[in-house]
């Protein structure tokens, strides 16, 4: 059954509620503006809301894994 525009808006919200919840997240770490940037909001053509990331450096996401307490090896 085919979703209707309101179901995908509201999966729509629901992303960027969560994208930006990931930008403060990047934020905190310190993150570059140009990654925290990057982080995007979707939803799918079945109405699943999505947050597209893409590529981290890794020194972000070792302080990310850090900051929810886990360790990534030296």
């Amino acid at each position: 059954m085919p979703m209707t525009m309101q179901e995908w808006r509201d999966a729509t919200i629901t992303a960027s509620s969560a994208a930006e919840a990931t930008r403060e997240a990047l934020r905190l770490v310190g993150a570059s503006e140009r990654t925290i940037n990057s982080i995007r909001g979707s939803a799918t053509h079945r109405g699943e809301p999505l947050v597209h990331v893409g590529h981290l450096p890794a020194e972000v996401a070792e302080r990310l894994s850090e900051r929810v307490r886990l360790r990534v090896a030296p």
